[in-house]
């Protein structure tokens, strides 16, 4: 099977696009997302969608504005869209006392969701490929997740969407040489004092010595997870009431009353508690009251009430 086909396939498994979709490529110059503007290219009009560029330069190395050029010289060679942007990100994560990647990740994707409003696209594509998702899945193992957010990377939640998720290393090196695309290589992918680099050259090097076959492994098992998030969500629609920002959840007293109340967490934009915590909170007594991490959980009889805490100001 042709490697394009494969990410037809696998973005039609997951319904990412509809006809008529405005889709906004996020490419960097790097091979994946080079990879991923020109088979999303070539399968625009299979999709009946729209494509766009954006590029965002983070200023962190001498290169970054010959690759920002690089991405705009075959961005328009392509006839698309293209749209970049600036910035000191650096500077950013100095002044939010943030790390570097995080001050990247925000900076970035407030540049597309600010493209996505001012220009009427409705989707984002992200180049992530299946090592990135055994990168997040060994990195969200370590740091400690349940079974609800080991999935790591999503082929598509809510409008960011990964279309050759499905690709592994070998299908990325096959497809730049049969198709001869160019791209610029970053650096920084190779520095170790970032998490993620460290995952990606010091410990998945031992996982491909066991399986060489491991990132396909990884994702198999990511798909379950997937399948299982699906489940969960379902069961949260059935068991959770939302009146003026106050979730309210059901008690079945059962394994899932805790992954239901960590995702409100997450709905809410907050950090889930930990298990133990969140047991605390589920055996609470009735009219119980705790606050943590910024939201107020009132226990009434059989019923646990979850809502942002208001500021003395009134706002919240």
């Amino acid at each position: 099977m042709k490697i394009e086909f494969k990410v037809l396939k696998f973005i039609r498994k997951y319904n990412m696009y509809s006809p008529g979709d405005r889709v906004l490529l996020g490419v960097s110059g790097g091979r994946d997302s080079m990879v991923m503007l020109d088979i999303m290219d070539k399968l625009k009009d299979i999709l009946k969608i729209e494509i766009g560029v954006a590029h965002f330069n983070h200023s962190l190395r001498k290169e970054a504005d010959s690759e920002e050029d690089f991405v705009k010289s075959e961005v328009l060679k392509r006839k698309i869209t293209f749209y970049s942007k600036k910035e000191d990100v650096k500077n950013y994560a100095k002044t939010h006392k943030i790390g570097i990647e995080e001050a990247a990740r925000t900076l970035r994707y407030n540049y597309f969701r600010e493209i996505l409003k001012k220009e009427k696209y409705n989707k984002i594509a992200i180049a992530h490929y299946s090592r990135d998702l055994s990168e997040t899945v060994v990195y969200r193992l370590i740091k400690g997740t349940g079974i609800y957010g080991i999935g790591g990377l999503l082929p598509i939640n809510e409008n960011v969407t990964r279309p050759i998720l499905i690709l592994n290393f070998e299908n990325l090196e096959k497809y730049v040489t049969i198709n001869n695309v160019n791209y610029v290589i970053d650096q920084s992918n190779f520095d170790t004092k970032y998490t993620r680099n460290k995952i990606r050259h010091k410990i998945l090097p031992y996982f491909k010595e066991i399986n060489e076959e491991y990132e396909n492994a990884i994702f198999r098992f990511a798909e379950i997870t997937w399948e299982y998030r699906n489940f969960v969500e379902n069961i949260f629609n059935s068991r959770v009431e939302i009146k003026e920002n106050i979730y309210i959840l059901s008690l079945e007293n059962d394994f899932i009353d805790n992954e239901i109340l960590r995702l409100i967490f997450l709905k809410l934009n907050k950090l889930p508690p930990s298990k133990e915590e969140t047991e605390k909170l589920l055996k609470m007594k009735s009219k119980g009251k705790r606050k943590i991490n910024g939201l107020i959980i009132i226990k009434n009889k059989d019923k646990l009430e979850i809502s942002k805490e208001v500021n003395s100001l009134g706002g919240k």
